[in-house]
């Protein structure tokens, strides 16, 4: 008879389905089919100037931020990417932190929204996402709200 315990096989089977649902996840989110997202005749007024509207690497990307709300947004070629604000530690002994986005392609890779002088947390967090995808484009499901709590 095996020596393997119920628990070890729940814990293995765990780490197993987090790692297939990351790995599917950042395949939809990358390969999947594409489409048009309808657009409004005139982009708003930028609120913030931290806003931006630029092409980087041949893909335009927009980033909107709503500090009061924290729902910033952020979109690749008219497609919305799910983003999502994080508290992350200052320093690694550090008890004090720090506001900090996440999206569905850089999900372990936190980016500080505002980092001392520098104000471009957002605009850092879109170009690594374009850096990921590089030829593939968004699907729909990457603009699906993202949420740990």
């Amino acid at each position: 008879m095996s020596n393997v315990q119920r628990r070890d096989l729940l814990r293995y089977g765990m780490a197993t389905a987090v790692t297939a649902t990351a790995v599917v996840g950042v395949s939809q989110v990358a390969f999947g089919a594409t489409g048009e997202q309808p657009g409004g005749a005139a982009a708003a007024a930028a609120d913030d100037p931290r806003d931006f509207d630029k092409t980087y690497k041949g893909k335009k990307i927009k980033g909107l931020h709503d500090k009061a709300n924290k729902k910033h947004k952020l979109t690749i070629n008219g497609k919305k990417l799910g983003i999502m604000v994080i508290e992350v530690p200052v320093g690694p002994d550090s008890k004090e932190t720090q506001l900090a986005l996440l999206s569905t392609l850089t999900h372990y890779e936190p980016f500080p929204l505002d980092e001392k002088d520098k104000k471009d947390g957002l605009l850092k967090l879109a170009e690594k996402a374009v850096d990921t995808l590089g030829d593939a484009e968004l699907t729909d499901l990457a603009g699906d709200d993202h949420d740990h709590r």
